[in-house]
């Protein structure tokens, strides 16, 4: 936050002044609000569905933003207003009623919410009637350090409401401009944004989508901003100074955009977060420069952005203060002399003493000793506490931050803080860094959790120097190999089947157990299939994070056994975890993104039942989409009484752009096909 001297100063030098700042726009933006706070009208209530998307559950009828800047209390303020208004069509989208609103609440910086209304509008016997916002369905909620959020319901929300919510906050930081999303995952009439930036600050705008603005304007005004000041008396010198007032003119950067008709967000499989496709705009400052001084960048590059993260509070100091653990930490260590060794034993030794909270985090909330007392901590709590123990073993350890895949990914062409929500641990091992996070005791510590892995991360040394690093490794995939016995007596199939899971497949499997109510609830969830039950099962290595996780099951057929039967269809290829079903959509615009590679091989064996012989068997064949970036492969044959199968799906990279969607998703239809069909036995003629 610019303070109070060096703004005035730079705006008008006169000794003991105490200013106070009007501003009065000489340009009025390109737009004014298109709609009015309670004026509904009767075309919006009785508007049965949209048009455009009669699918939809709900759209937004009008959505606008208007962000400036005000002066108060000797300094800037940043003021952001929002006037949202939706038409709800039926139940499914009533919890649209339940507004959140997240703000910023530090020692320091503060976001204050203010002129918070809201009103649903129903339509009863012919007349539009309104039932405003209750205070008490307002609340504060904190969300983790000095982030809150404030959260309200709008009331009598039913089918054929509209409800409607305006707010504005204030903030005395400037960094960022909120940013400002013109899509949803309902469809939007109408979404709106004005930005006034006055000519002192300078920002960097990011702009993303796939949608064309209706509105795209950028206009230069002029402000004047009214100084006045009161009179002083200096007792030293007897002078006096009258109060007074005095006009400066500033030129400003007036930003208008708008969309109409936005489609709706469609989340499908696969993608890191629709926040990294949705239409959005972002700002971040890059600088400032003020009448008569020199231009002050402050976050235009990334070596600012990490400089400024590694002296903030609850980063830096967080892995220096782990002294309190130097014997436990040497005790451990002396063990290895292998760095390999020692970082993966320090890691493992936190994971079992301090329990993640499910916060992702960039800065730790709390101090180290705190952290290994509590047993729990946020991620940053845990891996900063890591980084300080490496160090304290004499490793080259450094933090990573990083965007996790729901907070989407990092724009380098773009230094904001803002990208990165996570940090993890490095150590240098040789010429490279190996990569450990201590939030998951499930999860081998060769593995980073799926969440992080994002592109790229931000290394930053002790000197607070940063650089990039990889996020990524392509020499671990996720990997489940499937043997299946199957036999049939008297009519009846029943087998075994042992899914062995490596790597990424192996953490998944071993968290969903830990998740799971009951070890039952697991095996109906994830192993039934139709027709069979699971009559046995067990698991090995459930404990052992660096081995095979393996699930063994015992199934047969839930038909009736008909030992006379003269033909009987089976399905070699079960429990299989390819989902056939994953695209639905005619097309997509963003990308296919998978978290990891993976392999799923799948080799299933029957025994042909004495008096049987094969009447038909499926045909061997190879399916490739994207030069090898997908594979399937299908082999079949009969060897004396038995026959088997053999099937590989094979993802070798992890993107697929949108041109490859409509490839990718027939390669899906034409596998999830194979795999359903049938051996046919035949009963041999007596």
């Amino acid at each position: 936050m610019l303070k109070y001297y060096s703004i005035m100063n730079c705006l008008k030098s006169r000794s003991g002044l105490l200013l106070a700042f009007l501003l009065f726009p000489f340009a009025i933006l390109a737009q004014k609000n298109t709609i009015k706070y309670g004026k509904v009208s009767m075309e919006e209530m009785t508007m049965p569905v949209y048009s455009k998307d009669s699918s939809a559950n709900a759209v937004v009828l009008a959505d606008i933003g208007n962000t400036y800047f005000s002066f108060t209390n000797n300094d800037f303020e940043l003021i952001h207003e929002r006037h949202c208004r939706i038409k709800i069509f039926n139940k499914a989208a009533l919890d649209e009623a339940k507004i959140v609103i997240p703000y910023y609440d530090g020692l320091y910086t503060k976001e204050k919410i203010g002129s918070l209304k809201g009103s649903t509008y129903l339509l009863e016997n012919g007349k539009i009637v309104e039932y405003k916002l209750d205070s008490k369905a307002v609340f504060d909620e904190l969300v983790t350090g000095n982030y809150r959020q404030r959260k309200l319901t709008l009331p009598q929300v039913k089918e054929g409401a509209v409800i409607e919510f305006t707010y504005t906050i204030r903030s005395n930081s400037y960094t960022y401009l909120r940013e400002w999303s013109f899509q949803t995952n309902y469809p939007t009439i109408w979404s709106e944004y004005s930005a006034r930036i006055p000519e002192y600050f300078f920002y960097k705008l990011e702009s993303q989508g796939y949608n064309s603005f209706f509105v795209n304007e950028k206009k230069e005004g002029m402000e004047q901003f009214i100084i006045t000041w009161k009179g002083s008396f200096d007792e030293y010198t007897g002078r006096r100074e009258q109060g007074g007032s005095e006009a400066v003119n500033a030129k400003s950067t007036n930003y208008h955009w708008a969309m109409k008709d936005v489609p709706a967000f469609e989340d499908d499989k696969y993608i890191t977060t629709a926040d990294d496709y949705i239409s959005k705009i972002k700002f971040q400052q890059q600088g400032e420069q003020y009448p008569h001084s020199p231009y002050r960048g402050v976050l235009n590059t990334w070596e600012k952005v990490t400089e400024a993260i590694y002296k903030t509070d609850g980063f830096a100091s967080s892995m220096n203060r782990t002294s309190f653990l130097k014997d436990q930490v040497a005790q451990i260590a002396n063990k290895y002399t292998n760095p390999v060794s020692k970082s993966l034993a320090l890691t493992s030794f936190l994971k079992q003493n301090v329990k993640w909270n499910g916060n992702n985090a960039m800065l730790a909330s709390q101090t180290p000793k705190t952290v290994f007392e509590k047993k729990t901590g946020s991620a940053a709590d845990i891996n900063l506490l890591l980084v300080g123990m490496l160090r304290e073993a004499g490793l080259t350890a450094n933090p990573v931050i990083l965007s996790t895949r729901k907070n989407g990914r990092v724009n380098e062409y773009y230094p904001m803080i803002d990208n990165f929500n996570y940090v993890i641990a490095a150590v240098k091992i040789d010429s490279t860094e190996l990569l450990l996070d201590a939030t998951d005791p499930a999860r081998s510590s060769f593995l980073l959790p799926e969440r992080c892995l994002n592109g790229r991360g931000r290394l930053i040394e002790q000197n607070g120097i940063g650089r990039w690093v990889s996020l990524e490794n392509d020499q671990i995939r996720s990997k489940r190999s499937t043997t299946i016995n199957l036999s049939i007596n008297n009519g009846k199939l029943s087998g075994t089947a042992s899914l062995y899971d490596k790597e990424y497949a192996a953490a998944n499997t071993r968290a969903d157990l830990v998740n799971a109510t009951s070890k039952d609830d697991y095996i109906k969830n994830n192993y039934k299939s139709a027709g069979y039950t699971i009559t046995n099962y067990s698991f090995d290595n459930t404990e052992l994070v660096d081995t095979a996780m393996v699930t063994k099951l015992t199934f047969e057929s839930d038909e009736e056994a008909d030992a006379n039967s003269s033909v009987i269809y089976v399905n070699p290829i079960m429990f299989s975890s390819f989902d056939g079903n994953a695209f639905k959509a005619k097309q997509r615009t963003y990308p296919v993104n998978y978290p990891t590679l993976s392999d799923l091989v799948t080799i299933s064996t029957l025994v042909i039942p004495p008096g049987y012989t094969v009447e038909e068997l499926p045909k061997s064949t190879k399916y490739v989409v994207s030069e090898d970036g997908a594979k399937f492969s299908y082999m079949i044959g009969q060897i004396g009484d038995k026959v088997q199968v053999r099937s590989v799906i094979s993802f070798n990279k992890k993107m697929f752009i949108a041109e490859e969607y409509e490839g990718l998703k027939s390669f899906y239809a034409a596998v999830a096909a194979k795999l359903s069909e049938q051996i046919v036995l035949k009963k041999v003629s007596q």
